[in-house]
C-alpha cells in the first residue's frame, strides 16, 4: 500500500469519530465539557486532532460579546498553537512539533461552537512513542473529558481519559 494511501487510512480513522460527532451534534446533541481527541502514528509522524464546543476552551460559544471575550477567544487560540505544551511524549521518542493548524470557532445560527486544532510531530525514535499525555485538563478547566481515539501500526484503542487520567498507552 502506498504512503499516501495508508495515511489517508489513517486519517480518516481519526476524522470518522469527529465527524460522527459533528452529525450527533447537528442532530441534537452537544456535549459541553466533552472533547474529541483524535491519535494517529504513521512511520515518524504523530498527528493529534482536538475537536471539541467552544464553551470547553473559552467559557462561551457565542461571538465574543466585549473586549474581555476577544481578548479570551485569543489567548485560547495562541494556547491551543502550542501543541508542545499541551501534550508530553517520552523524551526518548524525541518527538518535535513540525506544524500547527488552529481553526477558529464558527458561530453558527443554532448557538453552538466548536473549536478544532491538529498538530503534526516528528518523531526521531516512534518505537519509543508509548504514551501520549494530553495537558488539556491544567489549560483549559472547562474540558472535563476527552474521548480518545489511537490508531498506530500496532492497533487502535478508544479511551475516554479525565484529568486524573489524562495519559493514553500506545498499542504496540
Amino acid at each position: 500500500m502506498k504512503l499516501a494511501n495508508l495515511r489517508s487510512l489513517i486519517l480518516l480513522s481519526i476524522l470518522a469519530p469527529a465527524m460522527l460527532h459533528a452529525e450527533i451534534r447537528s442532530a441534537g446533541r452537544h456535549e459541553h465539557g466533552s472533547t474529541m481527541l483524535g491519535i494517529a502514528v504513521e512511520g515518524q509522524s504523530l498527528v493529534i486532532e482536538l475537536d471539541g464546543p467552544a464553551a470547553n476552551f473559552t467559557g462561551f460559544e457565542r461571538k465574543p460579546a466585549n473586549e474581555a471575550e476577544k481578548q479570551e477567544l485569543a489567548r485560547v487560540l495562541n494556547v491551543l498553537r502550542d501543541g508542545a505544551a499541551l501534550f508530553a511524549l517520552p523524551p526518548e521518542a524525541q518527538c518535535r512539533l513540525q506544524s500547527t493548524a488552529v481553526s477558529p470557532p464558527d458561530y453558527g445560527d443554532d448557538g453552538h461552537a466548536d473549536l478544532e486544532a491538529f498538530w503534526e510531530f516528528r518523531c526521531g525514535s516512534p518505537v519509543a512513542l508509548t504514551w501520549v499525555e494530553a495537558r488539556i485538563f491544567t489549560a483549559f478547566p472547562g474540558t472535563a473529558r476527552l474521548t480518545t481515539s489511537v490508531v498506530t501500526a500496532g492497533g487502535q484503542k478508544s479511551v475516554v481519559l479525565t484529568s486524573g487520567t489524562s495519559r493514553v498507552l500506545m498499542p504496540q
